[in-house]
């Protein structure tokens, strides 16, 4: 996590490419990281990362009349850009007296990164342009040279190549650039991963009209005023980005550099956001993979790319790939995938009815979890999570709605019937419900107690449990109180519908989550709950930040809408990337921080769900405008929605 430095996401689904751009000295100021979407990895186990050069190899030199010249971190800016509908990563230096503008992008469907180099002012100067192949021989472990091509091989290949003339001197290409209007001239590099040919034939032409078509059907926001401009260009860095990191066949990393692994949940909420930024067939390719590869055959989710069933579960899942795939069936009608995948859907819905989790004595579901994946081990006794029974009812309510459509009457009255007992028990249970003094709680025990601490287990695991999950710097492994409130989830029913956003109940738990704001750092965002009981670093969370945004909206708040937006639009900084959590963090054991594509989901669902107010209302989309300076075109079905904001 260099400081001073942005990321900006591009890709194809056959390929994920990231334009670094760094102020920090100690790193390189213009780089590209290459990587394939279906395999995951850390920063350095990308294929242009070299243990000795970083990305420094990446770089172009332009040479003119035998002068070089390379991108300084003084003398570089890097935006986000786009030409006749296509998006673009416009980086801009000097080469002496020369403007070198070198523009990024990915072609729909395309295994390539093309690389447009023009250099302004250039009269009729000697001028090549030339960049290196050191790709990174963790995996690659064969480099050689055609006469128009770098090639590395080893675990699959990568290929650099370029136009319009082109020589190569062993891992060195260099192009000799055409002039095109007036004193400027024009080439570009053009990068393939998991090509075997040296030879290339590509089709530019063809290919920018695939990409305008493809950013053309999905949903557009634009800014008619500065105040909003920011929010009109995160809300497209993030669609932009869900692309980048989702393959064709739906996986992604749940954090980049970071994880390695899937969630169900995370992929879920990803569905979503892709289907609010009008990428459709992107987002039924992400519920394929959940239903196909991210759940058992008992109706499981996977977390962490593997099940962990009983006490451990995390329920959650369950409930929100229901919501997702409601969503789905909502704004693109498509019936046929849930027919495809009927059996599947069922066996999620049904499995948060097992007598394991939900208990018949309350109609609630008893687990030892919590969303943040804290245990018994961490302090989570067994009792009732707050998102486990909100997303739950949402979740079974979505499934029963989704019978019904597909004429499966006997399972969508089931459904509703356990939607509307756990709702019940929810808000008004004798002993059980989750409405206590006048606030929402975060979690209620077997005995109907309210859990408002925790503390280490250490009978519950090893000591190299905590040595990993839970070092010994970490705030939970401290002296003292550990809350278990305030916690950004007891918004969760509020915000998903199940309690009304205009009670009393409502605005008094909103009062207590604002506690949250900048803890025990400077500079504002939330943690996802109090600092006392975290078993990883103290830090404001981009997630939590933003599903605070969401609330605040919903709840007209506006001055805290305002503050966690600024803060939001600060750390996406140019790029409009989000890492998952803002600070410092003991590395190892506890995995770097990374790039989170769920953060990038829910931002769309602020813009799209709480501040257009997109709504379906007896099958029509309706909106109702919560922040100005904004119009939109969203995708609904087939066609589109215009709205005025």
């Amino acid at each position: 996590m260099l400081a001073d430095t942005d990321y900006f996401f591009l890709g194809s689904g056959k390929i994920t490419a990231c334009i670094q751009w760094s102020r920090n000295l100690d790193a390189t100021p213009l780089g590209i990281i290459l990587q394939e979407p279906m395999h995951f990895t850390r920063k350095w186990g990308s294929y242009l990362f070299h243990p000795e050069y970083g990305l420094e190899r990446t770089m172009l030199t332009v040479t003119i009349e035998g002068i070089r010249h390379r991108p300084t971190h003084d003398d570089l800016t890097v935006e986000w850009s786009e030409y006749e509908g296509v998006p673009t990563i416009l980086a801009h230096w000097h080469a002496g007296n020369c403007d070198v503008w070198e523009s990024f992008y990915v072609p729909d469907g395309a295994d390539h990164l093309i690389r447009w180099v023009n250099v302004y002012n250039a009269g009729k100067r000697d001028i090549q342009i030339e960049t290196g192949l050191y790709a990174n021989p963790v995996l690659y472990s064969s480099f050689y040279a055609s006469d128009r091509s770098l090639v590395a091989s080893g675990h699959g290949a990568i290929v650099i190549t370029g136009s319009p003339t082109v020589t190569t001197n062993e891992r060195f290409i260099t192009l000799t650039p055409e002039g095109i209007q007036g004193d400027n001239t024009e080439s570009q590099f053009i990068y393939i991963v998991n090509h075997q040919l040296t030879d290339v034939s590509i089709d530019l032409a063809s290919e920018f009209t695939d990409e305008q078509k493809y950013w053309n059907t999905s949903s557009n926001i634009v800014s008619s005023n500065n105040i909003s401009e920011p929010i009109a260009k995160l809300f497209d860095a993030a669609k932009y980005g869900l692309r980048a990191v989702v393959s064709d066949d739906g996986r992604f990393d749940s954090g980049i550099w970071q994880y390695g692994m899937q969630w169900g949940r995370d992929a879920s909420r990803v569905a979503e956001g892709l289907v609010y930024s009008g990428q459709f067939d992107r987002a039924r390719a992400v519920l394929k993979n959940i239903l196909t590869r991210l759940t058992s055959n008992v109706g499981m989710i996977a977390e962490a790319s593997r099940f962990r069933g009983g006490r451990d579960a995390e329920l959650d899942s369950n409930g929100f790939v229901l919501m997702a795939l409601r969503t789905y069936l909502d704004w693109t009608a498509d019936e046929k995938f849930f027919n495809d995948y009927s059996d599947p859907i069922e066996r999620v819905a049904d499995y948060l009815l097992h007598s394991e989790f939900f208990d018949s004595n309350t109609n609630l579901l008893k687990s030892s979890r919590d969303i943040w994946e804290r245990m018994a081990a961490m302090g989570i006794e067994s009792g009732y999570d707050i998102v486990h029974q909100t997303v739950a009812i949402c979740g079974l309510e979505s499934a029963s709605v989704i019978a019904d459509r597909l004429g499966k009457q006997q399972k969508a009255l089931k459904w509703h019937d356990a939607a509307q007992k756990m709702r019940t028990a929810f808000l008004s249970h004798p002993t059980h419900l989750f409405i206590r003094e006048g606030k929402i709680r975060k979690r209620i025990l077997v005995d109907g107690r309210v859990q408002t601490e925790i503390r280490l287990n250490t009978k519950k695991e090893a000591e190299d449990f905590f040595s990993r999950f839970v070092p010994k710097t970490m705030p939970l492994s401290g002296k003292g109180v550990h809350k278990l409130e305030p916690d950004i989830t007891q918004l969760f029913p509020v915000l998903f519908g199940v309690i009304d956003r205009n009670s009393s109940i409502a605005k008094d738990t909103f009062a207590d989550i604002t506690a949250l704001w900048s803890q025990a750092w400077d500079g504002g965002g939330l943690g996802r709950y109090d600092i006392s009981g975290e078993p990883d670093s103290p830090g404001p969370w981009s997630l939590a930040t933003i599903l605070f945004a969401q609330c605040a909206l919903q709840f007209n708040e506006r001055v805290w809408f305002d503050k966690a937006m600024e803060w939001l639009i600060n750390k996406a900084g140019a790029s409009g990337s989000f890492f998952e959590f803002y600070g410092s963090r003991p590395t190892p054991p506890l995995p770097p921080i990374g790039i989170l594509p769920w953060s990038w989901a829910e931002f769309i669902i602020l813009v799209v769900r709480d501040m257009l107010g997109a709504k379906l209302e007896n099958n029509i989309l309706t909106y109702t405008p919560k922040v100005n300076g904004l119009s939109a075109k969203i995708r609904f079905r087939d066609g589109y929605i215009e709205c005025e904001l």
